[in-house]
């Protein structure tokens, strides 16, 4: 309800206004009076008003010093009523842009009139200025994500960041990328749709905001994952801050948006236009997160170093033996990588690091894929094992132990097609809304697929997430057995998967705007 502003110096013509119209059905309260000039500008300070209404002759401050007053200040609407019919008068209130003069006594038609003028200038302007708040935010969303991960050209970045309307000089701030994500996503939670889904990732980004304030920026980059760059001074920004901003923002989207979030931090980077290096590290320590677990600030100080060129460089052509299932080859890559590791005396926590590196490539790999990989690095399991090697052969006979097993993996599992797959989740749904404990997340250990790789094909092929598709299938077959039987409302909650009373009335409600009881004594009547 928009708040108005009757300013008079007759109580009775201040009352008569006040009462002429319902001003509730325009959308307008009148939250204040006031009988000149001087005590308008006051309750106007307080903030919150959207429309003035004054009249012309007062003591003091009159009305027309009040509208120029006003209008150094606002583009609040304004409507002047007068006993006066002279030029002057008009001529000085139009010259600072009123929305209409009217004589007293003042006719309900014209009042009527000019209150859904207002009201849909109002609408129009605020409307433009959600357009205008949302394409910015989306512009600027976009020229982050495409910066900071390496697809923007370096002599492009200086004027997208300054159209996104971006404080940063790429050339001469200090940046460090930080990415967080929802940990509440990894497991879809049933009695949560995509309208609580938004809810939540609209405050996790605002309480994130509210933690980087002025020195930096949080943009969204899925609906799991909100990158967050953090810039400024090359001698006022160090890896200090970027961490205790992370503890933080964890700390504070816990306390009050109920969730966690799992944040990897990237390198402090000089000069900014190096960010891509900042973002790669920062991707790299989320991926971390399935060793660490979740509600987790991962950075290099969390896990040793990686090794540099004592056995990175035998990574990739280890991960591509294990995608090509060249099972000979995978054992030859790691025996000579444990070789030059002994060779060398690297020092143990190195060596694990390593493995636990190779642990993390290949379970994004298949993750990517769709391929299932929980069942090959459960509950932490491979880290606790590379963590506890006692000889670094233990440790390598361990790796390759995981390699075959992925490789084994890879080729029992089967590219399925979308709508084959999306039929499969309907038919569970089908057979099982009266289970309490069926999820996406249970229906995919079910078909051997990753959950949130199944939540988006369910949701592309079907226009909704899977959570609301179980839940319109719960409602309709409630609604059929409050249709044809004679069971109670609690035995008909039952039959539809909901153990808690409570709750199937207020999820039956919301979808067909009655109790369950009112349901069926209309279907009846």
């Amino acid at each position: 309800m928009d708040k108005a502003l009757i300013v008079d110096d007759e109580p009775g013509a201040r009352k008569a206004l006040k009462y002429l119209l319902d001003w509730e059905s325009y959308g307008f309260e009148v939250a204040g009076e006031a009988a000149n000039g001087r005590e308008a500008l006051e309750r106007l300070a307080e903030g919150g008003y959207s429309l003035l209404v004054t009249d012309i002759r007062m003591p003091g401050i009159d009305g027309l010093e009040l509208i120029r007053r006003v209008r150094e200040a606002s583009g609040i609407p304004i409507l002047v009523m007068s006993g006066f019919d002279e030029f002057d008068y008009v001529k000085s209130c139009l010259k600072y842009g009123i929305k209409d003069y009217l004589l007293k006594p003042v006719a309900e038609e014209d009042l009527d009139r000019l209150l859904k003028d207002v009201r849909e200038e109002l609408n129009r302007v605020r409307k433009l200025n959600r357009q205008l708040y949302h394409g910015m935010k989306a512009m600027r969303d976009q020229a982050l994500r495409q910066w900071t991960s390496g697809a923007m050209r370096p002599q492009d970045a200086a004027e997208r960041l300054r159209l996104a309307e971006l404080p940063l000089d790429p050339e001469r701030h200090a940046a460090c990328c930080l990415l967080a994500e929802m940990d509440f996503m990894d497991e879809i939670d049933v009695c949560q749709t995509d309208e609580t889904i938004q809810v939540l990732r609209f405050a996790v980004r605002n309480i994130m905001e509210e933690i980087v304030g002025a020195g930096g920026c949080v943009f969204e980059l899925s609906e799991q994952r909100f990158g967050v760059l953090l810039y400024g001074e090359k001698n006022r920004l160090s890896m200090k801050d970027a961490l205790a901003a992370a503890n933080a923002m964890q700390d504070h989207v816990a306390r009050y948006a109920k969730v966690s979030v799992t944040i990897g931090i990237g390198k402090l980077v000089w000069p900014a236009e190096s960010v891509a290096q900042s973002y790669a590290v920062a991707e790299r320590m989320l991926d971390r997160k399935f060793f660490a677990g979740g509600n987790a600030v991962i950075w290099n100080g969390t896990f040793d170093e990686e090794p540099a060129d004592d056995g990175a460089h035998e990574l990739q052509p280890l991960l591509d033996a294990v995608a090509a299932g060249d099972e000979k080859q995978v054992h030859l890559l790691l025996w000579r990588q444990m070789d030059r590791f002994a060779a060398g005396g690297v020092r143990p926590s190195r060596v694990r690091s390593y493995i636990l590196e190779l642990f993390v490539h290949l379970f994004h790999s298949l993750m990517k894929e769709g391929v299932r990989a929980e069942s090959l690095f459960g509950d932490g399991e491979a880290s606790v094992a590379a963590l506890e090697a006692k000889t670094i052969s233990q440790l390598f006979a361990y790796a390759q132990t995981k390699c075959m097993e992925a490789i084994a993996l890879r080729a029992a599992s089967r590219p399925a097609q979308p709508v084959t797959t999306v039929q499969a989740i309907k038919n569970i749904v089908d057979a099982q809304y009266a289970s309490g404990t069926i999820s996406l997340k249970a229906i995919s250990e079910q078909i051997y697929m990753n959950p949130a790789y199944l939540g988006q094909l369910f949701k592309a092929a079907e226009g909704m997430s899977f959570n609301d598709y179980l839940l319109r299938v719960r409602m309709e077959k409630a609604k059929e057995l409050l249709r044809t039987t004679d069971k109670k409302v609690f035995e008909v909650a039952t039959e539809v998967g909901y153990r808690e009373i409570d709750w199937f009335y207020k999820k039956f409600k919301e979808y067909t705007g009655v109790s369950p009881s009112e349901y069926r004594a209309a279907k009846k009547s």
